[in-house]
Formats: C-alpha cells, sequence, structure tokens
C-alpha cells in the first residue's frame, strides 16, 4: 500500500472509529475506455447489505460483531483504487424498508467514496414495520408498498436505469411490483421499460442487476431455496425478454444469500438456458464477508470473489465470459 493510501485510510478509520476490510464504484454514464491507462473496469457488488444488521438485540455481541465487520469491509474497499462502480443489487435495509431503515443506511454507503448504484430488493419495499410472534417479517397492503417505493426513490435514486462502462450496456432493475404476493417481482411498467431498453441496444453486450436470481440457476440447498419466491417474476415473461435478446450475458443477483462455501454457488445450473451466467453474491450479514468483482474487458468478463476476512481472491471460483463483438 502507498504513503498516500495509508493516509487516506487511516483519516476514514478514525472517523468512523473504524479498522480496515476491500472494493469499489461509478454513477452516472461511464465513459467505454477504462482510466489510468487499465485495459478493464471494475465493479464490485455489494448485495444484501442489511445495514445494520439482521440479528437482534437477543445475541448483542453478533450483531455488534457484524456491524463492526461490515464498517471494516466498506473501509477496505475505499483503499482499492481500481473501482469504477459499486452497484447494491437490493436488500440494503436490515428488515423492513421504513425511512428510518433508508436513512442508516444512506449515511453508512456516504462513507463509501466511490460512485455507487442502488436497486430495491423486498426488504426496501415489501414489509410491514411489525413481526410475528416468531419475529418473521409480514407482508405489507400496497398502499404501504407504494409508500417504500416513494421513499426509497427519495433516499437511494430512481427504481431502474442504465449505465455504459467499456461498451457494455449495464441495466439496474428493482422489485418495484406493489400488486403481486410475491416479493420479488417486477411491475409491468418495469418489464415493458426493460424490453424497450433491449431493443434499443441490440448490438451493445449487456449486464443485468436485479435482486433475485432467474428460476433454476442453482441447486436448492436449504427448505428456503428453490421455490417461486425465491427466484425473478414473472418468470415467464422474463424468459420471453431474455430468449429474444442473446446480447445479455450476465444476470448479477443476490437474495438467496448464497456463499461460496456451497458447491451451486459455482456450477454449470448457473447458465440459464445454457447461456446466461447468473452471478450468484453472497450476503454481508453473516459471520464471513465475501464480495465479487466484475472486471470488464473488451473481449471478455472476468468475475472474481474476495474473502473479506482472508483479504485474499478465491482463485478456484474465478470464472471468464468471452465476448464476441
Amino acid at each position: 500500500m502507498n504513503k498516500k493510501i495509508g493516509l487516506f485510510l487511516a483519516a476514514a478509520a478514525l472517523a468512523m472509529t473504524i479498522s480496515g476490510c476491500s472494493g469499489s464504484a461509478t454513477s452516472g454514464k461511464v465513459a467505454s475506455s477504462a482510466p489510468d491507462g487499465r485495459d478493464y473496469e471494475r465493479i464490485v457488488v455489494i448485495s444484501d447489505l442489511h445495514y445494520p444488521t439482521k440479528t437482534g438485540t437477543d445475541d448483542p455481541e453478533l450483531r455488534q460483531y457484524k456491524i463492526d465487520n461490515k464498517q471494516k469491509c466498506l473501509q477496505e474497499i475505499n483503499g482499492w483504487d481500481d473501482v469504477d462502480l459499486v452497484a447494491f443489487p437490493g436488500d440494503m435495509v436490515a428488515l423492513t424498508g421504513t425511512m428510518d431503515e433508508m436513512n442508516t443506511v444512506k449515511a453508512f454507503t456516504d462513507n463509501l467514496n466511490k460512485p455507487k448504484v442502488f436497486t430495491a430488493g423486498n426488504h426496501e419495499i415489501f414489509y410491514r414495520d411489525v413481526f410475528t410472534k416468531k419475529g418473521d417479517v409480514i407482508s405489507a397492503s400496497e398502499s404501504v408498498k407504494k409508500q417504500h417505493l416513494e421513499n426509497y426513490q427519495k433516499v437511494f435514486g430512481p427504481l431502474h436505469s442504465t449505465k455504459e462502462m467499456m461498451g457494455y450496456l449495464l441495466i439496474f432493475l428493482s422489485t418495484d411490483d406493489v400488486t403481486g404476493n410475491l416479493p420479488t417481482e417486477m411491475s409491468k411498467g418495469e418489464l415493458e421499460w426493460f424490453k424497450k431498453t433491449l431493443d434499443a441496444n441490440k448490438k451493445k453486450p449487456t449486464i443485468i442487476f436485479f435482486h433475485a436470481p432467474l428460476t433454476g440457476t442453482l441447486i436448492p440447498y436449504n427448505d428456503k431455496v428453490g421455490s417461486p419466491r425465491s427466484f425473478a417474476q414473472p418468470s415467464a415473461k422474463i424468459d420471453q425478454i431474455l430468449i429474444l435478446n442473446p446480447q445479455i450475458k450476465l444476470w448479477v443477483s443476490g437474495h438467496t444469500h448464497t456463499p461460496p462455501t456451497q458447491p451451486t454457488f459455482d456450477n454449470d445450473i448457473n447458465y440459464y438456458h445454457g447461456k446466461i451466467l447468473d452471478v450468484y453474491n453472497p450476503t454481508w450479514d453473516g459471520k464471513t464477508i465475501w464480495t465479487n468483482s466484475l472486471y470488464l474487458y473488451k473481449d471478455k468478463i472476468v468475475i472474481k470473489t474476495y474473502d473479506m476476512d482472508k483479504h485474499e481472491v478465491l482463485d478456484n471460483l474465478t470464472r471468464t465470459v468471452q465476448i464476441d463483438r
């Protein structure tokens, strides 16, 4: 680490009374050539942040550990000097998407000195600010969901948007349907915007960021993963769109919290119809934090998984998608 970066990290750590982890980001349109003479641009994905944490006050030690760990990791990412964008594909808030929760997350992510882009997940939109006796979240009414959508846009920005990096089109989508019973649905309006955006960019290799993964792209490994609630909806309409747009190369998701320790994290099943790679991103609310980075080259995309605790890339999980232009 050079002296300048070291001084910055020290100042940042002092400001937040915390210290070090590793990553990076960009908002607005990005030029199609990389800065600093690099032949790539880098996107770091932070999914299912759940800040400060879903762990309750009944376990104060674990709760504080998770909060401190997230703060350390954010500061490590501040030290990565080749990051051009940090993408947050949903579930930034802890649980129920109140305005207080959203503002808490915004204050935390404002400490990240990289360009950022956010999309909404189920925890931003779908739940009431009350819980069952077991502590589970409860689906909200349509009016409450609409209020959450309004609050989200005030705090984090648009529900769907695009960017360009290294000649790639990046499309960011949210779970914005307030009328259905599944927490992972796109609205009719967003689906129409999605189709029009793809139709206008047929020749650009495209990467989709959406909270939930594509149907059938993982091996179920517990009783919560594998139902329709686990996958992007409405699946049939999304399938129709994807089939007609072969320029889509990646679908970047979270939601299932799938860690690199699961065999399904890097598996042939991750390829939707054998063509679109669904890149699963682990939660930041576990005891261990892993982060994926997408390295965009003109002729390929390289996906690397980083262990934030060990401060090392997991080379056995590195994947490459070749791009024909």
